[in-house]
């Protein structure tokens, strides 16, 4: 494996960053390589790589397994001159037959006889090169329906077209022939439970006899609770910010596809050495995961209320949701000072020649300085609001510049039903962290996306009161069938407030509320719901108030000191206790 090593140390070196990135080259730990090896030894068939790169895949599989049929595929030529010179010798020694091609995996079907056993490492290439290409874009409409076959109801489907996925689904499409066969591949974790991947778990249920998944861990995206106790953190083992995963998926001959999969998992957390410690010495503990629908969860689940998943979500009953304002350049966009916003971005629109905050003046792929400097003079010199009030932060209301081309995402929409709103409940969707789930807050103001956490993977979503064209943002026959009495949207708001902030919604239903939108328990009658209402309103009041030296209070990711906020959250407690009792 020395030569190996040299091999990805060079290439490394040879690809220009920016190319390395695009490709989404990330090489892979023997130790890795050999494990996943190992667990596909005994799998009959012609072993594939569809990303080889030097070789190291095909490599362990050398070491371990009986002489077979492997081919290797990938876009980097030189990669392949390597790995030919390296491998080839091995593979006349052990009595294989080696075919390495250069060329593009996910562009046709693998033309191969009889089962196959994919295994490697896909790109880590979160924007692909491959969108457009008739072949995988046409069997990555699989992954985009729920576990009944329905379409997926999501308004952002684009993670579904990350480069994992697609070698992810190209591996499955070859795999789903009558010899079948096995994968063992190593990628990105987020589909383990993210909500827009439950149609791809679905499918991966019903096309495979067993799964196991080995989670890596490793994620610089989620917040972990050994991070505030000061123990170690938990290391990634590629040096890549997405945690990562293994997936040994089996499907044995003629394999019926109407009955669910056998999931085992299995976690390693820690640092990178032990983890690649216990790969290589297979220290491992499994466990059997609940087949639990609809979201078919590929991680260890606790169901502590069964009730919970028959209660609405928040946009069943709220429909307009939107994710905060997300700049990408706060020092620049974001001010406490409006005229100071406003000198600064004329001058930026002149083009004065400054040393601007934020890399204002500096290209990227989403931000052309030239374009943003037309479009914010064109906008200074209209009639919309250039700068808006924005809750950036708990306790922390400043200005921030809406024009287009310099504000990366400024959410019209969502500002268009704040202009018609009362106010907004702010939540988020998932959380992958380790924190106690607190992702409660309010404001009257349009609200930034990491109003409530800096991770990407818990972003503040906005439920207004009001939809952009100013109609009530409520479900009227969900609401009324759920309540039971006409509910007024800003009720509605207050009382969804008041049950997130209740510490004892908040811990009993934790695990569910990191997998999906928050959902809410039906009033039993109109009394308990006007309870609610006053502790949401006496929460949403102090939220609005100035942060002072109260006791600390946990919201989302964030701890502030509000007397204010802490009484209210007694109070929330109390009414939602009452709630239950009922």
């Amino acid at each position: 494996m020395d030569a190996l090593a040299s091999a990805a140390t060079r290439r490394v070196a040879r690809l220009p960053d920016a190319v390395r990135r695009a490709r989404g080259v990330v090489h892979t730990p023997t130790e890795v390589a050999r494990f996943m090896a190992r667990r596909v030894a005994d799998a009959p068939g012609t072993l594939v790589d569809p990303a080889c790169g030097p070789g190291v895949f095909l490599a362990a599989c050398l070491e371990s397994h009986r002489p077979r049929r492997a081919v290797g595929v990938d876009l980097d030529a030189e990669a392949l001159d390597d790995a030919s010179a390296i491998l080839e010798p091995r593979a006349r020694a052990a009595g294989w037959s080696l075919d390495l091609r250069h060329g593009n995996t996910l562009a046709a079907p693998l033309v191969e006889a009889g089962p196959l056993v994919v295994i490697g490492n896909p790109p880590w290439a979160g924007r692909t090169a491959n969108a457009g290409a008739a072949y995988t874009d046409g069997l990555l409409d699989d992954f985009k329906r729920d576990a009944d076959g329905a379409p997926l109801r999501e308004r952002k489907v684009g993670v579904l077209s990350d480069d994992y996925v697609r070698f992810l689904r190209w591996s499955c499409e070859q795999l789903r022939r009558p010899e079948g066969g096995a994968m063992a591949l190593v990628t990105n974790s987020s589909f383990l439970d993210g909500p827009v991947h439950r149609g791809l778990r679905a499918r991966l249920m019903r096309w495979f006899a067993t799964i196991e998944l080995v989670d890596l861990g490793g994620s610089a995206l989620i917040a972990r609770a050994n991070r505030l106790e000061g123990s170690e953190r938990d290391e990634n083992v590629f040096g890549v910010r997405p945690g990562a995963v293994i997936t040994i998926a089996v499907r044995p001959p003629g394999h019926d596809e109407s009955t669910d999969a056998v999931v085992r998992y299995a976690a390693l957390r820690g640092s990178r050495v032990e983890k690649l410690g216990r790969l290589a010495r297979d220290e491992l503990e499994h466990t059997t995961l609940a087949r639990a629908r609809p979201a078919v969860r590929f991680v260890p689940t606790v169901v502590t209320h069964p009730a919970y998943a028959t209660w609405p979500s928040l946009p069943e009953l709220m429909p307009f949701h939107r994710e905060g304002l997300q700049t990408n350049r706060d020092a620049f966009c974001v001010d406490a000072d409006r005229e100071g916003l406003l000198e600064r971005l004329a001058a930026f629109a002149r083009g004065e020649p400054r040393a601007w905050p934020g890399r204002a003046d500096e290209p990227s792929r989403h931000y052309d300085p030239e374009a943003a400097r037309e479009a914010l003079a064109s906008a200074l010199a209209g009639s919309d609001p250039v700068v808006r009030p924005v809750a950036y932060r708990p306790f922390d209301d400043r200005w921030v510049c809406v024009a287009p081309k310099i504000c990366h995402r400024s959410r019209p929409d969502l500002l268009a039903a704040m202009d018609r709103s009362e106010l907004a409940l702010l939540t988020v969707r998932k959380d992958r962290g380790e924190r106690p789930w607190a992702h409660f807050g309010a404001s009257s103001r349009a609200v930034d996306n990491c109003f409530l956490s800096s991770r990407s993977s818990c972003r503040t979503r906005a439920f207004p009161t009001h939809r952009p064209d100013g109609t009530p943002n409520l479900d009227g026959d969900r609401v009324r069938a759920w309540a039971g009495f006409e509910v007024a949207p800003g009720d509605l708001l207050r009382y969804a407030l008041a049950v997130l902030a209740a510490p004892t919604y908040r811990s009993r239903h934790d695990v569910a509320l990191r997998a999906d939108y928050p959902r809410l328990p039906p009033p039993p009658d109109r009394s308990a719901f006007d309870a609610c209402v006053r502790a949401g309103e006496a929460t949403r009041a102090a939220f609005e108030a100035p942060e002072d030296d109260g006791e600390p209070i946990v919201v989302g990711h964030r701890t502030v000191r509000s007397a204010a906020l802490a009484n209210a959250v007694r109070h929330c407690e109390v009414a939602y206790r009452a709630l239950e009792r009922h």
